[in-house]
């Protein structure tokens, strides 16, 4: 075949997957994926998911798009096949009972095999879409989510969060927040999943970032003391009472059970502290995590109860109980030590009214 009929033919093939998806659908039935995979899936694009939008009223379509040939050839039945399809989202405008295709993004999402996609979905609340995608090694995977915000001007949906997490294949966790101000030239119709958390054009306002290692007390320590002081008020957003909890128990051994205390004599004092730097950012039930263990392990550590005893009085008045009890409980353990003196006042002036 001459070269020049070659490039046409791949021309004119490229062209008809452009226009694969239709412009218009009339949907007279009810609105669920099934009956609307009737009007938009094609030879060469497939609906996954749907997700329905009302501000703007409309629908997002998640779809699978044959990047060569199409569904009905019998390369996409053998095992490379999903190395060829890529997965994109398309809105759909509603108008009554008629859609009209607003936009398509073939590069919403990455393609159906690429960097293992394990997961991908699509969730519209009022006028924000969220974007999630599972990726990597089921032993090592990573999750990104995007978040965009409709704008009525220019009428598009707007970057305005990323939320990425995952561990390493050396067993580090990473989780990493940020925020995006609407200067942001960053868009839900032509944006590229794959390179976005990668493209050191788009500058984010807001940030933070977290490495630990499962069980590492210490190193956590240090991590959180890292963080500029500005950006501490974001923690709640990498480090919350669930990733506490997961720190603790992804840190024992294999042969230990789910439920065994993992504080011991040389990580006791990391894992005070870090109770108490999470008591004095307020993340008060990621703080509770860590002092309940502690206290669990070692009964007689007094200042672990005065640093829970402020978790419960923070937490307001409906802890103030637990907060006396503990704050008890120290008084009893500094004056058994004769440390009565250095008992804060505030903790005498607490108990005095209760």
């Amino acid at each position: 075949m001459p070269l020049k009929a070659y490039f046409f033919i791949l021309f004119m093939g490229l062209s008809l997957l452009s226009v694969a998806q239709p412009r218009h659908i009339r949907l007279v039935d009810a609105l669920t994926a099934e009956n609307f995979a009737k009007h938009f899936n094609t030879d060469t694009v497939q609906l996954s998911q749907i997700n329905i939008s009302k501000t703007p009223a409309g629908v997002f379509v998640a779809y699978r798009k044959a990047d060569t040939l199409n569904f009905k050839h019998e390369f996409y039945k053998s095992f490379g096949a999903e190395d060829y399809i890529r997965v994109g989202l398309a809105f759909y405008a509603r108008k009554g009972n008629d859609y009209r295709l607003s936009f398509r993004n073939d590069n919403a999402f990455f393609c159906a095999s690429c960097n293992n996609m394990s997961h991908y979905d699509v969730n519209a609340s009022n006028d924000t879409v969220r974007i999630s995608i599972s990726w990597g090694p089921n032993a090592h995977g990573q999750s990104e989510s995007y978040h965009f915000v409709y704008r009525p001007v220019p009428k598009r949906w707007q970057l305005a969060q990323i939320n990425r997490s995952g561990s390493s294949d050396i067993g580090e966790s990473r989780k990493e927040y940020r925020t995006y101000t609407k200067n942001t030239k960053v868009y839900l119709d032509d944006y590229y999943a794959e390179g976005l958390p990668y493209d050191s054009t788009v500058i984010s306002n807001q940030a933070i970032s977290l490495t630990y290692q499962p069980g590492n007390y210490a190193a956590l320590l240090r991590s959180f003391k890292e963080i500029p002081k500005n950006s501490l008020f974001l923690l709640p957003k990498v480090f919350n009472a669930s990733t506490a909890k997961y720190f603790m128990e992804a840190g024992l051994d294999e042969n230990q059970p789910d439920n065994t205390n993992p504080i011991h004599g040389k990580n006791v004092l990391s894992a005070n502290e870090i109770g108490y730097f999470l008591e004095q950012t307020n993340q008060l039930d990621a703080a509770q995590v860590f002092l309940d263990k502690v206290i669990e392990r070692f009964p007689e550590r007094e200042v672990a109860y005065l640093n829970r005893g402020d978790v419960f009085f923070k937490k307001g008045q409906s802890s103030y109980k637990k907060a006396e009890k503990d704050y008890r409980t120290y008084v009893e353990l500094m004056n058994k030590r004769g440390l009565q003196a250095k008992i804060p006042q505030r903790i005498m002036t607490f108990l005095n009214t209760q």
